[in-house]
């Protein structure tokens, strides 16, 4: 019976443990998107700054040719 109650109670405690882990991972997988979007953003936005610019000074030099 002894022998019964171990496998058991280790069953149990791997099925404790695979969840935990699950569930952290889960979490840091969520935490490190969030991350990636709030970074993504600011790129973008630097990025369509800088096409914009370069819009207006390639406007510039179409109407400034004779």
């Amino acid at each position: 019976m002894d022998f019964n109650i171990v496998k058991i109670g280790g069953f149990i405690v791997l099925v404790l443990v695979y969840l935990t882990v699950k569930k952290l991972f889960k979490r840091f997988a969520d935490f490190t998107e969030n991350i990636g979007k709030l970074t993504n953003t600011e790129e973008m936005e630097i990025e369509i700054e800088k096409l914009n610019t370069k819009i207006i000074t390639l406007e510039q030099q179409i109407n400034n040719k004779p």
